[in-house]
């Protein structure tokens, strides 16, 4: 049992050692990077000591938290979304068939206030769901979406909309989402065309549904009419001969 002169001997021991620590990490601060570092497929492999799933849904719980930690609260545009972009592709690598990182991209991430990072969200939307189109087709719907409205870039939204063509099973507006990026884009005779491929080759369309592709297809042909009508007469104006001129008469 200690006595009071080696009990006050401990405290002043602990003490010394407790203002020795301090003294060493005051100016040491804790690493507050928001986004960690992207390993390579390999050494996150060698992480996963054999259990890759646990390891996906560790690194998704991790991402989705990141920058709320140690009692901050982070703005979105503060995130590097770029690094975001390269752990979801290569998460990938070891689930691709769940939906968690899509609905981060789609739903989270792509809300952020520095609008041209989006496109992280939207590339990595378009490589996730075009393998597999059949069954991820809801997210490469969300990556046309984002594609469209956010970042205002029709080129995009249509690549990421034409493979949509090929789902099948899928409410129809996912076939035709191609021919409305065509249509903002003027190009008529393309939109026209998928809706009129869509209605061969889809059996049992609603009569809703049928009603509207309808009335789409004869406005497009009205509008293309109109263009070309508008495109003749521009070439009849530019084919008439200019008028001459007839010099004035000169004063007596």
């Amino acid at each position: 049992m200690l006595t009071t002169r080696q009990g006050y001997l401990a405290l002043a021991i602990i003490l010394m050692a407790q203002l020795g620590f301090w003294a060493d990490v005051r100016t040491r601060l804790p690493d507050m990077t928001i986004v960690p570092d992207v390993p390579g497929k390999e050494a996150l492999q060698v992480m996963s000591f054999g259990d890759e799933e646990f390891l996906f849904r560790t690194m998704a719980m991790r991402l989705s938290n990141a920058g709320d930690t140690f009692g901050r609260f982070t703005a979105l545009y503060k995130y590097d979304l770029h690094k975001i972009y390269l752990w979801f592709t290569l998460l990938d690598f070891f689930n691709t068939r769940s939906d968690v990182l899509p609905s981060m991209a789609a739903y989270y991430f792509s809300q952020t206030q520095k609008v041209s990072d989006v496109r992280y969200m939207v590339d990595y939307l378009y490589e996730h769901s075009a393998p597999r189109i059949q069954d991820k087709w809801w997210w490469m719907a969300q990556g046309v979406y984002l594609a469209s409205h956010k970042l205002k870039d029709n080129d995009l939204a249509l690549k990421l909309a034409k493979p949509l063509t090929e789902a099948r099973d899928v409410p129809l507006w996912v076939n035709q989402l191609p021919a409305f990026i065509y249509e903002k884009q003027g190009e008529f005779d393309a939109a026209l065309a998928i809706m009129e491929s869509i209605l061969e080759h889809t059996p049992d369309i609603d009569p809703g549904e049928l009603r509207y592709m309808k009335y789409f297809i004869d406005e497009r042909i009205s509008k293309l009419d109109e263009l070309s009508e508008e495109r003749r007469q521009q070439l009849d104006d530019a084919a008439l001969p200019e008028p001459s001129v007839i010099p004035a008469p000169s004063a007596p």
